[in-house]
């Protein structure tokens, strides 16, 4: 069950980078945090503390949803076609909803 929400929730990645709507690497993701274009960030578990520390005070500030996953830069990154990935902002409030929801379905 636990490959079967990972698959969905990489698939949903995937959907938002398909439809552009997706932005991917930290500093693009915190400009666009600013312009209120982004409704949910998704960060790799494994990044530094220096990157967590940007992401969360920006999203805290902006106040925008972000989850710390489980997933590794290099599985967060050929989600979306990369070979790694820190973190990616979506860009869309229906594919945000989406993927929010099978990131808490893993945790349940």
């Amino acid at each position: 069950n636990e490959d079967k929400n990972l698959k969905q929730l990489l698939f949903s990645i995937g959907l938002a980078k398909k439809a552009g709507k997706l932005i991917s690497g930290t500093d693009s993701v915190c400009d666009e945090i600013r312009k209120n274009k982004v409704f949910l960030v998704v960060c790799a578990g494994d990044v530094s503390d220096n990157t967590k520390k940007k992401i969360s005070d920006c999203c805290t500030y902006y106040r925008i949803t972000v989850h710390f996953t489980d997933l590794s830069k290099e599985t967060l990154g050929n989600a979306i076609g990369k070979s790694f990935a820190a973190c990616i902002g979506i860009t869309d409030k229906n594919l945000s909803e989406l993927i929010s929801r099978n990131i808490n379905r893993g945790k349940e």
